[in-house]
């Protein structure tokens, strides 16, 4: 790419006609299904056609977002035909997050790039280049890494970068949230996020009552200021985040990224910060523009400059914050003073607020300029005082100014035309647009008896274009002798011309037999497989997951337990080898728990032990991420089993096909599926999840680190300890409900886990988990004690070895959707 594009969200028609006309490079869209925005106003086939045919008419592209998780029968059942139409009305790429949907487009539809969705929380080159064989041609890295971590993944892979620039955040890595959909089965994998993280939450620190705040509420990102550093750390796509946001928002980002970018382009490096610092206020006043469209306590620059911290997020306000205009400097029980520090335009929406609490709202008759003084009643009883700030929700004049410039005015198409009309000949238009060229003819011209037409009455007549989406940036034409053409010819031979010129340009871009450069495009059959993973083992054994020594010491001795899968950071990496060899002389199997995120930082560390990880007292690795499974694959001897975790998500069949492929020749079955869909496909788990406090979020954040209102900036060579909270043991979250979500940190790999407020047990239904015939029962404790430890161990060794029948004596238990699934 010469250029870093502008990729600009479209939630609707309107929102794609805005980021046209506002100069995008590119626009993502969802269609019907499958898409991460179930809620927003998606295309249908009838739509996606003409947004299709509209964004390449237009010069730009078009890629469709298939990032959610599929259940085996949509993959099998409906993927194809749904995919198959798009495909070949030209869609440019789709957005996927499912390997299994990864794996099945490219065996379908092998010359459709694909782009791996942040959803696959990529982290580094060595994760991305192992979809490069899938028909990956771009990855959206997560949006947790840093500069230096961009620069390091541009060094690391040849596969196009999009990043994240402007719009809002996840609090949680994306993909491995299940917060919404352990709360009330509304599943963000599957574009249903009901947004449980803007809810407010009581943090407590070691049992000590913090504040309630917004603490899961990140801020919006805004990146102008360092558009130059991302623009040389590599990044080839800067998209936009914004599909359930408004026309307005989409024009309005779009438009102002653009102009950056392309004073960047234009102006050099050099150049580029002359402007910047010579043009100061201008960049300003577009930076409150963007506040003015939609922000959230402010703005950040996201992790591009911190590791995590507390300036990141708006833990007072989870929506829009507006612009803060003005204070109250008088008040009466029913009228206010407000004393003006922005202007104001006729029908803003004001807000005035109490350390960020709303208390009143209204819409202003007339504008006004800052310095001055406007009064306003209000309804007695509302606890006004001065000094009480007063914020812009909705900024009336940009809205409008931006409805005008971007989605009532029509941004026309510049083609060269050329006209010739001689006599005996069939008059002839030629239109060329792009690299498409076509002319259409009309009858033959009358010699004129009287008044011969002119090359100036040809010409305005033909740039008559009325609703059409093309213009002429040059027209010549070629008279000869004294003709008579009626206007109506003229008229039908450019919308002809017009509309050949229009198909031309969108049927290039189709896929058929017809215009295949290699291989055939069309005639598209659905291929068939088979999978080939059922499991043999007669016995059911029992898996167990800890993650401390105590822990560990309360199981090794079972004689039931076959195999333990030991946390990586359950103690200092030197130590490791001194448990798993403990493990190996009970005669039990020793498993590697790698972390839920691999980043730079902690692959170079595993590295630099590869002794410690290939010591023959360790037997297998449970792997989280496909960074991991590059770890393993390319850089230690091993021929030890490799086990995918939950987060590895195989929903279907081709997921579980596309893990065995790389090797991994365990799976465990997701949390989101419920009894009837894990039979369905039961043939390829080796593991499934009895017992364990669910991990809902995995984030780059710590809590710890926003109790004390600190942030942590990356590579900064100081220890992991000394950038974490003193010797705090212990958060927890609680909702409005006081519902307890206990926190964990793992400071070695930086992040924090979020585990549900209830424990997840399927000890009533062990019947129905032994007839899916998994090798494996797994059980994950957290933070249980060696006693309490012990008598689950018991209660599952009896229901699920013996056969007996065990009461629960946990009071909050959920058995999350095994039974109720999620849409």
């Amino acid at each position: 790419m010469d250029t870093v594009e502008i990729l600009a969200p479209a939630g609707s028609f309107h929102s794609l006609k805005a980021a046209v006309n506002a100069s995008c490079d590119a626009v993502y869209v969802g269609g019907a299904k499958f898409g991460a925005r179930a809620y927003a106003d998606n295309f249908t086939p009838e739509t996606m056609k003409e947004a299709i045919d509209f964004v390449h008419l237009h010069g730009k592209k078009i890629y469709m977002t298939v990032n959610t998780l599929l259940k085996n029968s949509e993959l099998e059942k409906e993927l194809f035909e749904y995919i198959k139409s798009y495909y070949e009305l030209g869609v440019d790429a789709l957005i996927v997050q499912d390997l299994g949907v990864l794996h099945f487009l490219h065996a379908n539809f092998p010359e459709l790039p694909l782009h791996a969705s942040t959803q696959m929380s990529i982290t580094m080159g060595e994760g991305a280049n192992v979809l490069k064989d899938m028909g990956v041609t771009r990855i959206v890295n997560a949006r947790e890494l840093t500069l230096p971590e961009i620069r390091d993944l541009r060094k690391s892979t040849e596969l196009e970068i999009e990043s994240f620039v402007h719009g809002a955040l996840c609090y949680c890595y994306s993909g491995k949230c299940l917060l919404s959909s352990m709360i009330g089965g509304r599943s963000g994998n599957r574009g249903r996020c009901a947004q449980p993280c803007r809810m407010p939450y009581q943090l407590k620190i070691d049992g000590e009552n913090r504040g309630t705040g917004y603490y899961l509420s990140p801020k919006d990102m805004e990146t102008l200021e360092i558009l130059p550093e991302l623009i040389k750390a590599g990044i080839n796509s800067f998209k936009i985040e914004g599909r359930m946001k408004s026309p307005e928002y989409t024009a309005a980002v779009t438009s102002v990224y653009r102009k950056y970018k392309d004073l960047y382009y234009e102006l050099g490096d050099t150049g580029y910060e002359e402007y910047r610092r010579s043009h100061g206020e201008e960049l300003k006043g577009d930076i409150r523009n963007l506040s003015d469209i939609y922000n959230r306590g402010g703005f950040s620059r996201g992790y591009y400059e911190l590791q995590n911290g507390f300036s990141m997020l708006s833990t007072e306000r989870p929506n829009h914050s507006g612009v803060l205009i003005g204070k109250v400097i008088k008040c009466t029980d029913s009228q206010m003073t407000i004393e003006l520090a922005e202007d104001i335009n006729a029908q803003d929406v004001l807000e005035v607020r109490k350390s960020q609490e709303a208390l009143y709202e209204y819409t202003v008759k007339t504008g006004e300029k800052k310095g001055r003084k406007i009064t306003a009643n209000y309804k007695r009883g509302i606890k006004i005082r001065p000094g009480d700030m007063v914020y812009r929700t909705r900024n009336n004049a940009l809205i409008n100014t931006l409805k005008e410039e971007y989605l009532e005015k029509k941004n026309r198409i510049p083609v060269k035309g050329h006209f010739t009309a001689e006599p005996d000949k069939p008059l002839c238009l030629t239109l060329s647009c792009y690299d498409k060229q076509v002319s259409v003819y009309g009858d033959i011209p009358d010699r004129a008896e009287n008044q011969p037409i002119s090359e100036e009455r040809l010409s305005k007549q033909l740039n008559r274009m009325g609703d059409s989406e093309v213009y002429f940036e040059t027209l010549t034409i070629e008279l000869k002798g004294e003709l008579f053409i009626p206007a109506g010819k003229l008229n039908e031979l450019r919308r002809e011309g017009v509309q050949a010129l229009t198909e031309a340009v969108t049927e290039s871009y189709r896929r058929n037999g017809n215009n295949s450069d290699s291989g055939d495009k069309g005639n598209l059959e659905k291929r068939q497989y088979s999978f080939s993973g059922r499991n043999e083992q007669k016995e059911l054994a029992l898996s167990v997951l800890v993650q401390t020594t105590e822990q560990l010491e309360a199981v090794w001795d079972n004689k039931h337990v076959k195999e333990i899968i030991l946390e990586s950071d359950m103690v200092p990496l030197n130590k490791l080898n001194f448990y798993t060899e403990g493990i190996s002389k009970r005669g039990k199997q020793a498993i590697l728990a790698l972390p839920h995120v691999l980043r730079r930082k902690s692959y170079e560390m595993y590295l630099q032990n590869k002794s410690i990880l290939e010591d023959n007292t360790i037997n297998g690795y449970l792997i989280r991420t496909l960074e991991e499974y590059e770890l393993l694959n390319k850089n230690i001897r091993t021929s030890k089993r490799l086990i995918g975790d939950t987060y590895l998500y195989a929903m279907n069949r081709q997921g579980a096909e596309y893990l065995k492929e790389l090797g991994m020749g365990e799976i465990t079955a997701p949390f989101e599926l419920n009894y009837q869909e894990l039979k369905e496909i039961s043939e390829i788990y080796q593991y499934i999840t009895v017992y364990s406090r669910l991990p809902v979020m995995i984030s780059a954040q710590c809590l710890y680190l926003t109790d004390s209102r600190r942030d942590k900036k990356p590579l900064t060579g100081r220890s992991e300890e000394a950038c974490c909270l003193r010797d705090a043991k212990s958060a927890c979250l609680f909702d409005r409900f006081q519902n307890a979500f206990p926190v964990m940190r793992h400071c070695r790999d930086c992040y924090n886990v979020i585990y549900n407020s209830k424990t997840f047990s399927l000890l009533s239904c062990a019947e129905d988990v032994k007839a899916l015939n998994t090798a494996f029962i797994r059980l994950d404790f957290t933070g249980e004690r060696a006693e309490e430890t012990k008598r689950v161990l018991e209660n599952y060794i009896d229901a699920y070895l013996y056969g007996r029948a065990v009461k629960e004596t946990e009071t909050d238990i959920t058995r999350g959707h095994f039974k109720r699934g999620i849409e």
